[in-house]
C-alpha cells in the first residue's frame, strides 16, 4: 500500500497505472473500512471465536465504501483470472 497526500499526488507518481485508479481511496474511506470490529476488537479475548462475524462486517463495509468496485473485490481471483 502506498499513501499519498492527494489523488493528484498519486496520479503524478511514476508508478501510477491508469487501470488501477479504482484503487484510490480517501483517508476518510480507509478509516471507515478499518473502523469495523475486525480491526477494533483484535485484543478482545473472544476475537478468534467471533472472527467470522467480524469478517462479514468488514467485507460489507468494504463493499459499501468502494461502491462494490471489482478492484476491491475480497474474493481471491481464480487461477487464470486476469482481473488483477
Amino acid at each position: 500500500m502506498n499513501l499519498f497526500r492527494s489523488e493528484e499526488h498519486a496520479r503524478r507518481w511514476s508508478g501510477f497505472k491508469t487501470e488501477k485508479a479504482a484503487g484510490l481511496l480517501s483517508f476518510t474511506d480507509m478509516v471507515a473500512i478499518m473502523s469495523t470490529p475486525r480491526h477494533q476488537e483484535r485484543l478482545n479475548g473472544h476475537y478468534v471465536s467471533s472472527v467470522a462475524t467480524y469478517a462479514q462486517q468488514f467485507f460489507d463495509r468494504l463493499r459499501e465504501v468502494t461502491r462494490n468496485s471489482p478492484f476491491w473485490d475480497p474474493a481471491p481471483p481464480q487461477s487464470g483470472d486476469a482481473r488483477r
